[in-house]
C-alpha cells in the first residue's frame, strides 16, 4: 500500500474557506466599539457605540459571493409624537412639558420654538414643565429633536389663545434599534467590511485559539 502525501496548499483547497459564522470585534473606527456576531442558524446580532449614541440590532444575515447582507427581523418600531393636553393657564406664561408614555417627564430633549415674527427660541425639555413669560412675540409652532437618533417631531402649531400650557408625549419605541435592510459587507479575509470602508476598517473575527 502507498501513502501519498499532498501539499499543505492542496489540503487547505480541499477543506474550503473557514466558516463565517462567529464573534467579530469592530476595529479601525476612532473612539468607537461594536461587535457583530453570526449564528449558524442564519442569525446575527449587532452592536455599536460611539459617544453617545448606542445602538443594536439583531435579524437574518445570508451570504452571496464575498458579501454578507444584514436584515434586521424584527422591524423596529417607529418612534412616536403626539399633543395629549392642553391647559388655560397663565395667560402671561407659556409652558409646555415632554412626557414618556407612562406619564413622566423627559428631559434633556431639544426643543424650537417658532415665534410670530419669524424668529426661533431653542432651549431643552426639564423634569417638570418648561416655563417662558411672553414678551411681545408670540410662540405659533414648537418642534422637538433628539439629534443623536436623527429623530425630529412634527411641527406642532400653538393656539396661545386658546390654552397655554401644552402636555405632548413621546413613546420612542425601538429607537435605537439599526433598521438593518440587506446591509451589505464585504468578506476581506477574517474581515467583514461595508463596501466603502478603509483598508482595515471594518468587523474581524476574534481568534479563538
Amino acid at each position: 500500500m502507498r501513502w501519498f502525501l499532498l501539499p499543505a496548499a492542496l489540503l487547505l483547497a480541499a477543506a474550503g474557506p473557514p466558516p463565517l459564522a462567529g464573534d467579530y470585534a469592530l476595529v479601525g473606527v476612532h473612539e468607537a466599539a461594536g461587535g457583530l456576531q453570526l449564528l449558524p442558524d442564519g442569525r446575527f446580532r449587532y452592536a455599536f457605540t460611539y459617544g453617545a449614541l448606542d445602538e443594536t440590532a439583531e435579524g437574518r444575515w445570508r451570504q452571496e459571493g464575498d458579501r454578507i447582507f444584514l436584515t434586521t427581523e424584527p422591524k423596529p418600531r417607529p418612534a412616536t409624537w403626539g399633543l395629549v393636553g392642553t391647559e388655560a393657564g397663565d395667560p402671561k406664561v407659556f409652558a409646555l412639558i415632554l412626557e414618556n408614555p407612562r406619564g413622566q417627564p423627559i428631559p434633556n430633549i431639544q426643543v424650537r420654538i417658532r415665534m410670530d415674527d419669524g424668529s426661533e427660541e431653542r432651549g431643552q425639555t426639564l423634569g417638570e414643565w418648561l416655563e417662558a413669560d411672553l414678551d411681545t412675540r408670540t410662540p405659533v409652532s414648537v418642534r422637538f429633536e433628539v439629534p443623536v437618533f436623527e429623530l425630529v417631531s412634527p411641527e406642532f402649531p400653538l393656539d396661545l389663545k386658546a390654552a397655554r400650557r401644552y402636555r405632548y408625549r413621546f413613546d420612542p419605541a425601538d429607537t435605537g434599534v439599526r433598521d438593518f435592510h440587506d446591509w451589505p459587507l464585504e468578506i476581506r479575509g477574517d474581515l467583514l467590511a461595508p463596501p466603502d470602508a478603509p483598508q482595515g476598517q471594518g468587523f474581524r473575527k476574534a481568534d479563538r485559539r
